[in-house]
């Protein structure tokens, strides 16, 4: 089962009622953490694409090159 934005979002929401709620200074830590996680998560797919959009096409290489050599890449030692 894969989790949705909305699913992260409503994980969010519960968590910041749970910080509410919380006594010690360790619990509220955790909570925040787990809050901007949830949050963070929740614009992943967003932010893939985005990221995804914004790079360069790949190079297209040829599988051997032609020609000789360069000297910059031949073994010195041969």
């Amino acid at each position: 089962m894969t989790a949705t934005a909305k699913d992260y979002l409503a994980k969010a929401a519960d968590t910041l009622v749970q910080l509410k709620a919380a006594t010690s200074e360790g619990e509220r830590t955790r909570l925040k953490r787990a809050h901007g996680v949830y949050l963070r998560l929740s614009t992943h797919d967003a932010e893939a694409a985005e990221r995804a959009a914004m790079a360069p096409p790949p190079r297209i290489r040829p599988e051997k090159p032609s020609g000789p050599e360069p000297r910059a890449m031949q073994n010195f030692f041969k």
